[in-house]
């Protein structure tokens, strides 16, 4: 039990592609993103709820091509804007150029514009990741609604492979005592809170951990079964509820 920390670690709510998990759901919305990039399709929204997993998807579609392809990953084109202009200003439109921008909510009309005007020009591919509530704004505008090649939602994961993101991060790093630990009926309380949403998993799920260990130091007798209670997980949650 003293991996308590070290584990929580593994939850902590940041971009890292080593904590990519492949799962089904995932694994085929990265595919079939894959697939529009390759046949080298202008315009790509790539649409899902906040912490749905967009940003460790496009990250992982970056890591995937960057060997091979002209591709370029910007994190937040919001602060980057003027620098991504200058670059589509100079691609070499000979060869396919690939452009991954997540948080493209953070884009202003104007910049969605400008992007659209370069993706015209010809040989380049621009992958917006966008939250779902910008979409329907987006589409209003006359001049997206007929070039947008590819609408790809990622969608919440479903309770199974919820189960299995939990477990992988866990084992892959060997707590398997905690991995042991879980059961069945939390992963259904986990998942009720979370509905699916990886990022929330992370979070209820380094809360979790943090509030396991608390527990477990003040009285270890209360782990003698070698379980997690429930109750701890709905600590947890008030605790992220409170803030």
């Amino acid at each position: 039990m003293e991996n308590l920390n070290k584990a929580k670690e593994l939850f902590r709510d940041i971009v890292d592609l080593n904590n990519y998990i492949p799962l089904t759901t995932s694994e085929k919305t990265k595919q079939d993103l894959l697939n529009a990039i390759n046949q080298k399709e202008k315009l790509i929204l790539l649409t899902g709820e906040a912490g749905s997993g967009k940003s460790l998807l496009l990250r992982s579609v970056y890591n995937d091509l960057k060997d091979t392809k002209k591709v370029f990953f910007v994190a937040n084109p919001y602060l980057e804007i003027d620098s991504i202009l200058e670059l589509l200003k100079n691609l070499d439109l000979r060869s396919h150029q690939i452009l991954l921008l997540d948080e493209s909510q953070l884009l202003t009309s104007e910049t969605w514009e400008n992007l659209r005007i370069y993706a015209d020009r010809g040989n380049v591919t621009i992958v917006f990741a966008t939250h779902d509530t910008d979409i329907k704004k987006l589409l209003e505008k006359k001049h997206f609604s007929t070039r947008i090649n590819y609408i790809i939602p990622v969608k919440p994961v479903s309770l199974e492979e919820m189960e299995k993101f939990i477990l992988s991060k866990l084992l892959k790093h060997n707590f398997n005592s905690i991995a042991d630990m879980l059961s069945k009926k939390n992963f259904k309380k986990i998942y009720a809170y979370t509905k699916g949403s990886l990022r929330a998993t992370n979070q209820l799920m380094y809360k979790l951990l943090d509030v396991v260990d608390y527990f477990y130091k003040k009285d270890p007798k209360r782990f003698d079964k070698g379980k997690i209670d429930n109750k701890y997980i709905e600590i947890a949650i008030m605790d992220l509820k409170a803030k």
